[in-house]
């Protein structure tokens, strides 16, 4: 006899016997039944469940599912990497792990992996559905360019889903454990209702079984955590993989809230029958799960409106190649579903066939099957052999479509590492349902005999990750078309420390600019409280946007704000809160800070003298504030200010005193005057007036308090008395800032919440000198646009500095910046780099800012600019580009892997010319660990013209905004330009065209284009 064809013979049978097995009805092919229900340590360990999360098989086993978010951060594939942040340390941790538990048989993982084109819509309308709604309730009218996002989006977004199945059998338990289990389920059955089609949990509660499977789920997730070096992972309860499964069968019939019903939330349906009270309890979770009407044509399936087309791995990869290699090698219009089930015991379910091969070794033909076995057999004793089964599918709304996919995704699966595949199958409804997220706890059709460690290499370990799925407001994609969610300003990270490098022209301030207006669109009652500071006009685009979705009454709640030198601008730096005499913490420190930079030394980029300068500074604001406001205050003086004398006329205040008394009364006194009557703005007029100017803060330098300490400390290095240099230093400023050494002129409305302050005509040139001005600048402006974001923390300095008839209007403040997480941007920093005394100030600010729940952006073009104190402090980054040499920066800071740094150097810079985006290299660190990723961040037609800044595309913004207002202007530029920018066009035009003006006459043209449509 031979015995190879007996052993094939034996083989065939076995595998008709499982392939060729038809259940009789759909429902009968779900194993589960019911669900194991909360206890009290559970509710400990995991207080964030509010249902069950484990449910139970018609043959007792325990089944828990995890959602797979994705990896930290890309892992290196590179087989040869095995240290920190490479693939293959995750592949040893987890097989470590698990070597184990799969040595004896009882448990069992799956991984089931989606990818969905047709759904990436439903992904960005989910995540932009708050934001329309936040846009209701504001009256923002910003709804075009929130639906403009899923038309962009759309077409390169794929949904894309990971689950981890875990199974637990009664095998674990000893023999006594069971037999007293099913007696008592025996005694109990007797004296309970007959419910038959109802869920029984005391018929599978079995602490032995549940303590067991706990175990196993802790080890699994922390050998893929791996330190928060590995997954992100989420446990569900059971409403969630019930809404899933049957999510699966029913693609596009599943209401997006619906949840099966599990014991504790079941109502009575329906009519009793007989002595059966099934009625009473909730129907058994595969009569839920499996209803739908399946049928079947071929080797196809036919269910919810879809066809299904099944892919079975018949022989492993001879090659081994990661998961990311299949998935790039299934086009993205393709959809699919693949599942791994893993299983210990393969040297036993070989045993046959070892015994067999043992005694017919000396076959020439049969010995290459014997030596396979030897060696798994060898392999075995320092590593588990495994069972593997791997199934796929992939649907479509036709039978033609399905059959497309099914073999495109057969042609991918066998170039993945030359796999051996079949699409026959005796039951194409087992085979569908083995495709489908833990449904059943039994595997495909053709078992694989893999060790442990090759088995998890093929899992699908290393897809992008994100700990917003579902929670964002600001949605990416990956390079192959994953959704990537980003919430800003979220409670996953303890601060928000924002910077955003990155080279002119590659869409750093587009980028910078769509964020903030996410944050707009994503405010719940208001407008969030937005500070811009910045240099070359590119936030006047987001500050028109808002204006223009605004109503005219409410216009003023976005000002963009062009500084000038000028007394028209003067902002007096000793303003002080209105109502108050002195300045509270916060105040006295922007003070400080401005007056110490005045006295900063270029050459060295700090005041001279550091300590002592700040000592006298912080002595000569006391001094003054003593002086102004309490000893002499400042004496009221008519034709002062226009608009306090007609207040003080039209209120009849004026008639209440003689002349003597107006004549010895201060401006203090006007101001609770004009304030008590109800005339608000007169009395802030009053109050600027009363405050000190630096002119006379200056002069106190002279003061003997003073004089006594410092009258004899030289400057460093000089001869020359420190007192003497900072009165110098104060005096060249009052000369140099006229917009800062008079009383305040410059005014905004208290109602305005979001401030863009350009400082392009104030700011000064490259050398040291000039970028010191430009760095007083943007403390003055970060103090003009947000200076009051951190009152919330000392209102109590604030309530006991202010008379009570001042409380009102100071509480209203407080109360609404306490409520909103605000914003301060500083763009294009680079201006003021190398003076480290203004880096300092910003990185104090930025720190202390954590506490009083504020988002901090900086933003320059290089990553050298940030200073290492502010590298280190930060937890996001947006990278459009860096340098070689930042690489070690990025790699010990932000533990970014080194091969993902140098594979972003590689790519393309700017706009991809497909459309998809601008490559952005995103930093989070979060409470769970450090995302890293290379993202595609793509942004509509109408919003790149509304936040465009490149100087070509901004003067023919500006040009058509002028002749037809911003709103027709953007949509004219659109059309045209869908790719948010007509500088190549505006350069081939200078090239080739006489005119004077190209830009004007391309307005034009473009005018002329829309006829009647104007």
């Amino acid at each position: 006899m031979n015995i190879n064809r007996l052993i094939f013979t034996i083989e065939d049978c076995l595998n008709t016997l499982s392939r060729f097995s038809v259940a009789s009805s759909f429902v009968e092919y779900c194993d589960l039944r019911t669900v194991i229900g909360l206890d009290r340590q559970d509710r400990e360990r995991r207080p964030w469940l509010n249902s069950p999360y484990i449910a139970a098989t018609k043959r007792g086993e325990y089944l828990s599912v995890f959602e797979v978010s994705g990896a930290f951060r890309e892992m290196d594939e590179a087989s040869d990497q095995t240290g920190p942040g490479s693939l293959e340390s995750l592949i040893t941790s987890m097989s470590d792990s698990l070597n184990t538990a799969y040595k004896n048989s009882g448990h069992k993982i799956s991984f089931v992996f989606e990818r969905d084109p047709d759904m990436g819509k439903e992904e960005i309308e989910d995540m932009v559905a708050p934001q329309k709604r936040s846009l209701a309730n504001t009256g923002i009218q910003l709804q075009d360019v929130v639906d403009e996002k899923v038309t962009t989006l759309s077409p390169w977004l794929v949904r894309e889903r990971c689950w981890l199945a875990i199974w637990s059998g009664p095998d674990l338990i000893s023999n006594s454990d069971r037999t007293a289990h099913d007696e008592l389920v025996r005694r109990l059955a007797e004296r309970v209702p007959k419910a038959r089609f109802a869920q029984s949990p005391w018929q599978w509660a079995l602490s032995a079984l549940k303590i067991r499977h706990e175990a196993f789920l802790d080890n699994v997730e922390q050998a893929l955590r791996h330190s928060s070096d590995g997954l992100i992972l989420r446990l569900l309860d059971i409403h969630e993989v019930g809404r899933e499964i049957r999510r699966q069968t029913e693609r596009h019939s599943t209401p997006r809230n619906w949840q099966p019903h599990l014991p504790e939330d079941a109502q009575p349906a329906g009519y009793r029958w007989t002595d059966d009270e099934s009625v009473l309890h909730a129907p058994s979770l595969h009569l839920q799960l499996f209803n739908t009407q399946v049928t079947t044509q071929g080797n196809l399936v036919q269910a919810g409106g879809l066809w299904h087309g099944m892919v079975s791995i018949t022989l492993p990869p001879q090659n081994l190649q990661t998961f990311n290699e299949l998935v790039r090698a299934v086009p993205r219009a393709v959809p699919w579903r693949i599942r791994m089930d893993l299983m210990p015991g393969g040297m036993k379910a070989l045993n046959l066939k070892k015994t067999l091969l043992t005694y017919s070794s000396f076959i020439s033909a049969v010995r290459p099957m014997y030596e396979s076995v030897m060696t798994l057999a060898a392999t075995d004793e320092k590593e588990p052999v495994c069972i593997m089964t791997i199934m796929a599918s992939t649907w479509g709304k036709t039978r033609e479509i399905c059959t497309r996919n099914q073999a495109i995704l057969k042609s991918a699966i066998e170039g993945w590492g030359v796999c051996g595949t079949t699409t026959t199958f005796g039951d194409p409804r087992r085979a569908w349902v083995n495709t489908i997220l833990a449904a059943s706890g039994g595997s495909g059709p053709v078992p694989l005999y893999p060790p442990l460690s090759h088995a998890i290499s093929l899992f699908p370990l290393n897809r992008a990750g994100s700990v917003w799925r579902g929670k964002g407001n600001l949605m990416l994609h990956t390079e192959d078309g994953s959704a990537f969610e980003v919430g800003l300003a979220s409670s996953q990270q303890n601060k928000h420390t924002e910077l955003a490098p990155g080279d002119p022209g590659l869409g750093k301030s587009v980028l910078i600019n769509t964020l903030s207006e996410i944050q707009i669109s994503s405010a719940q009652k208001n407008l969030p409280f937005i500070a811009y500071i910045d240099k070359g006009y590119s936030a006047q685009g987001l500050v028109q946007l808002i204006r223009d979705s605004l109503p005219p009454e409410r216009k003023d709640e976005a000002v963009g704000i062009i500084l000038s030198n000028d007394p028209e601008y003067t902002r007096n730096l000793f303003d002080v809160m209105y109502g108050a005499k002195k300045p509270i913490t916060p105040e006295k420190n922007f003070m400080s800070s401005v007056l110490c930079a005045l006295c900063v030394d270029t050459g060295t980029g700090q005041p001279c003298n550091p300590g002592d300068t700040r000592q006298i500074i912080n002595q000569l604001i006391e001094l003054a504030f003593k002086e102004y406001g309490e000893n002499n205050p400042r004496l009221y003086r008519a034709s002062t200010e226009e608009l306090v004398d007609s207040a003080l006329q039209d209120s009849g205040l004026y008639e209440k005193h003689d002349a003597a008394w107006w004549a010895r009364s201060t401006w203090f006194e006007v101001r609770d005057m004009l304030h008590n009557a109800g005339y608000i703005m007169a009395a802030q007029r009053a109050h600027y007036q009363a405050m000190p100017q630096l002119p006379e803060v200056s002069s106190m330098l002279g003061h003997t308090s003073l004089r006594d300490v410092f009258g004899t400390v030289q400057r460093d290095g000089s001869n020359e008395l420190l007192l003497d240099y900072i009165r110098r230093a104060l005096e060249q400023g009052h000369n140099d800032y006229p917009m800062i050494s008079g009383y305040t002129r410059f005014m905004i409305n208290p109602e305005t919440r979001v401030i863009a302050v350009d400082l392009n005509n104030v700011a000064g040139d490259k050398t040291p000198a000039g970028r010191l001005k430009t760095g007083i600048m943007y403390l003055l402006a970060g103090q003009i646009a947000g200076g009051d974001f951190t009152l919330p923390q000392y209102r109590d300095e604030v309530l006991k500095q202010l008379p009570r008839e001042y409380h009102e209007i100071a509480l209203k403040r407080i109360n609404q910046l306490d409520q909103e997480v605000k914003t301060k941007v500083y763009d294009e920093l680079h201006n003021a780099r190398g003076i480290d005394f203004i880096w300092e100030n910003l990185d104090t600010q930025e720190r202390e800012q954590r506490k009083f729940a504020i988002r901090t952006v900086l933003s320059t073009q290089y990553l050298r600019d940030y200073p290492e104190s502010v590298l280190k402090s930060a937890n996001t980054l947006w990278l459009i580009r860096y340098k070689p040499e930042d690489i070690p920066v990025l790699r010990d800071n932000f533990n970014v892997p080194e091969f993902m740094l140098k594979r972003f150097l590689k790519m393309p810079e700017g706009p991809a010319p497909d459309g998809s985006g601008v490559p952005v290299l995103g930093v989070f660190r979060v409470k769970s660990g450090t995302l890293a990723r290379i993202l595609k961040f793509t942004v509509g037609p109408l919003e790149l013209w509304a936040l465009n800044s490149s100087p070509k595309d901004s003067a023919l913004r500006k040009t058509l905004t002028n002749k037809l207002g911003s709103v027709r202007a953007r949509k004219i530029l659109a059309e045209n330009f869908p790719r948010g920018s007509a500088t190549s066009l505006i350069e081939h035009r200078a090239g080739q065209h006489n005119s004077d003006n190209v830009i004007e006459d391309l307005a034009s043209e473009l005018i002329r284009k829309q006829g009647y449509n104007l």
